[in-house]
């Protein structure tokens, strides 16, 4: 049985026979643990199967369906996406194995999401018990079950970082081979997402609050460093060349407002359970206690400095990376977890009426939100694209058309399903190339097309300027045209035939007319 006697020396719980969960108490949290978890696998498989790709999903295939490695360097090289490589190749080898479907390239994450929670589980069971174990899993299944269902990254950075966790606290504090390991976690996160560099932050932060003078940086905070500047630099001009490219017009900016909002965007319901909690306590019958609040231990400790990672995101973002988005952050969740299951433990360890009924809220809430979209995967899809899938046959019954898209979105996705994918095309608006050159304060409204324009020298996609829609204009249908396009279909001369507007607006032109002279 796991004690804290092997903690580091900030271990500020007295080691007493009451520490750590019983075998009894353990097992049954083990099984509680492992269904909750087969539940999140089966949901996540049966979404992934029935959910159609998105946006970012698409070029996740792409980039991993490449010939080969050099062609990836390559394409990573001139900013075509912005994730490490080794991603990729998991994805591409997923897909050998299992298939070119949905499922297959979602599956390293949902595998990575299961991985996640039990690992989550067991740390907080270590610390507290196994009902309190449970409550740290349930915690963590609201942020990250819908990553189980997502072809990118972030479910399997946010592994490692349960990983390092798990390390750090039961890890050898002077050890070698837990210096290793730990330097080595860290290492494998940052290869699956750059932003995984962060994940030292909490470590570090946790030693400088006991340092002393002339202390030396521990073997592991020295492995944890390695670990994390070593890929940087491996990677540092596949991450220049996507950062010098799309830096100053990035989608999603740093602000206050943003960084006020991450929390709760992360923890989504966080103050409706805060207020439910608060109910549940006072409906439970609490008798007087004479048995003192234990103080916090040092994985408590550690599990709430993970609050600073977004923190010391904000700051790169705004130094360097210009780039803020909530998914980046999702690794504050294991730390999270555990310290809020430690924290229960300490506060309600002799009232195990009130942890279950903790424990049942947040399970429940994470089952039937996980369950809701089992009964609508289409939910999670972009809603316009199985519309236009619709329409394919329709717009093509008297021959067929190129279906021009101005959307990004749009015409990535259906191009990616598309009976006809060579008839797909994105048309660029007339201020595309103004707007690259410019100096940006505010976010690039033609980003995504520009990873588009990237992407097009490595996958087969048409990209349109005004002059291909007018030479084309008879057998050309654009689909949802955006305010910009309208225009520029306005400025080329076009003449439109025929507008239908369900259930998405559609647009059909005259043998086009000469060019208005400038």
């Amino acid at each position: 049985m796991a004690t804290l006697a092997t903690e580091t020396p900030l271990n500020r719980l007295p080691v007493t026979a009451a520490v750590g969960p019983s075998p009894v108490s353990a097992g049954w949290s083990w099984f509680v643990a492992a269904g909750l978890a087969i539940s999140y696998l089966a949901a996540s498989l049966y979404i992934s199967s029935h959910r159609l790709l998105w946006f970012d999903e698409v070029f996740t295939v792409h980039m991993a369906r490449l010939p080969n490695w050099s062609t990836l360097i390559i394409a990573l090289g001139h900013g075509v996406d912005s994730l490490p490589p080794p991603y990729y190749l998991v994805v591409g080898s997923f897909g050998k194995v299992f298939g070119h479907s949905e499922l297959a390239v979602r599956l390293p994450s949902t595998l990575a999401m299961v991985a996640t929670l039990l690992i989550v589980f067991d740390c907080a069971r270590r610390l507290t018990n196994g009902l309190h174990g449970l409550i740290a899993l349930a915690l963590a299944s609201g942020p990250l079950a819908g990553e189980g269902f997502e072809a990118r990254s972030y479910a399997i950075y946010v592994m490692f970082a349960a990983i390092a966790l798990w390390i750090w606290i039961w890890g050898e504090q002077t050890g070698k081979k837990s210096a290793l390991l730990f330097g080595t976690v860290l290492c494998l996160a940052v290869c699956f997402h750059y932003y995984a560099a962060l994940l030292l932050v909490p470590f570090v932060l946790f030693e400088l609050i006991s340092w002393k003078p002339w202390q030396r940086p521990s073997t592991r905070i020295m492995a944890g460093a390695v670990g994390v500047v070593l890929p940087a630099l491996f990677f540092s001009p596949l991450i220049t060349s996507f950062s010098r490219q799309f830096s100053r017009g990035f989608w999603s900016r740093p602000s206050f407002s943003q960084l006020i909002n991450i929390y709760s965007e992360i923890f989504e319901g966080g103050l409706l359970f805060l207020a439910l909690i608060a109910l549940w306590m006072v409906l439970v019958d609490r008798k007087p206690a004479t048995v003192a609040v234990p103080a916090m231990p040092s994985g408590e400790v550690v599990g709430w400095l993970f609050l600073a990672i977004p923190l010391a995101g904000f700051l790169a973002a705004e130094v360097m990376t210009n780039a803020f988005a909530v998914r980046y952050f999702l690794a504050v969740v294991p730390g999270v977890a555990v310290a809020c299951a430690s924290c229960m433990w300490r506060q309600f360890r002799n009232l195990p009426l009130l942890s279950a009924g903790i424990f049942l809220l947040f399970a429940s809430w994470g089952v039937a939100k996980e369950f809701d979209i089992v009964r609508h995967p289409e939910s999670v899809e972009t809603p316009e694209t199985r519309q236009m899938l619709g329409m394919e046959d329709d717009l093509n019954r008297d021959g067929t058309h190129f279906l021009v898209f101005s959307d990004a979105f749009h015409f990535l996705e259906v191009q990616y399903y598309s009976k006809h994918p060579e008839q797909c095309a994105l048309l660029l608006p007339d201020d595309f190339d103004q707007q690259a050159s410019s100096q940006r304060s505010t976010p690039d409204p033609y980003m995504h097309q520009r990873v588009e324009v990237l992407l097009s020298k490595y996958y087969p996609l048409k990209i349109w300027r005004t002059d291909v829609l007018r030479a084309n204009a008879q057998r050309a249908i654009v689909i949802d045209p955006t305010p910009e396009v309208l225009d520029t279909i306005k400025r080329a001369g076009l003449q439109i035939t025929k507008h239908a507007s369900k259930p998405v607006p559609v647009l059909y032109f005259k043998e086009a007319s000469p060019a208005p002279a400038l």
